[in-house]
C-alpha cells in the first residue's frame, strides 16, 4: 500500500542498491546507473551514529550502544542510553519512535536510582504498537496487530494523535512571553 501511494505520486522507489554519489540533478548508483530528477530523496533508514563503535563501547549488530534490560551499557553500568542509538542485548527492537517514548520514564527513573543507589527497574518494551503513515493528500496507512488499511480515516486518526502528543510539549504564548522578559 505504501509503495502504491508512492507510485501514485510519481515516486520511483529503487531498493537493494547503494547511491555512490549525489550531484546537482542526479544520482549515480553503485551498479553504474545514473538517475536524473528534479528532486532526490535519499531514505537510508535509521542507524545509530558510528560514535559508539568508534569509541570501543560494546555495540549491537546495528552499531547501537549495547544495553541491558535496565538501559545500562552492558560493560559500563554507569552509562545509560535510550531511543534509536541503543540496541537491547536480549531482544533488539524495531527502529520506531514508540520505543524511545516508552523508554523515557524508565530511563529517567533508572539514572536517578543509580545515582541514589536504589534498585533499577527493567524496561518493558510493551506489546505491539500502532503504526500510521501519512501517505499525502490526507490519506493514511494504518497497521496494528495484523490489521492494515489505508484511507482518510487513518490519516485523521494520525493527525489527532500526533497533534495531541505535540501539545504536551508546547509552551503557551503566555509562558513563552514571560520567559523572554
Amino acid at each position: 500500500m505504501a509503495r502504491g501511494a508512492l507510485a501514485r505520486w510519481g515516486v520511483e522507489s529503487i531498493e537493494g542498491v547503494a547511491a555512490e554519489s549525489i550531484a546537482d540533478g542526479g544520482v549515480r548508483l553503485g551498479n553504474g546507473t545514473n538517475l536524473e530528477g528534479d528532486m532526490v530523496f535519499v531514505a537510508t533508514g535509521i542507524r545509530p551514529s558510528p560514535l559508539f563503535r568508534n569509541s570501543g563501547l560494546p555495540t549491537g549488530e546495528d552499531g547501537g550502544l549495547l544495553v541491558n534490560d535496565f538501559l545500562q551499557c552492558v560493560d559500563h553500568p554507569e552509562l545509560f542510553g535510550g531511543g534509536d542509538c541503543i540496541s537491547l542485548a536480549k531482544s533488539p527492537l524495531a527502529r520506531v519512535g514508540v520505543y524511545a517514548v516508552r523508554q523515557n520514564r524508565p530511563l529517567h527513573r533508572n539514572m536517578v536510582a543509580f545515582l541514589e543507589g536504589r534498585p533499577l527497574e527493567r524496561f518493558d518494551p510493551g506489546g505491539d504498537y500502532l503504526l500510521i503513515l501519512n501517505l499525502g493528500d490526507r490519506m493514511g496507512l494504518f497497521r496494528r496487530k495484523g490489521i492494515v488499511w489505508s484511507g482518510r480515516l487513518p490519516f485523521q486518526l494520525k493527525n489527532y494523535l500526533d497533534t495531541g502528543f505535540m501539545r504536551k510539549f508546547q509552551v503557551s504564548g503566555e509562558l513563552q512571553e514571560s520567559r523572554e522578559e
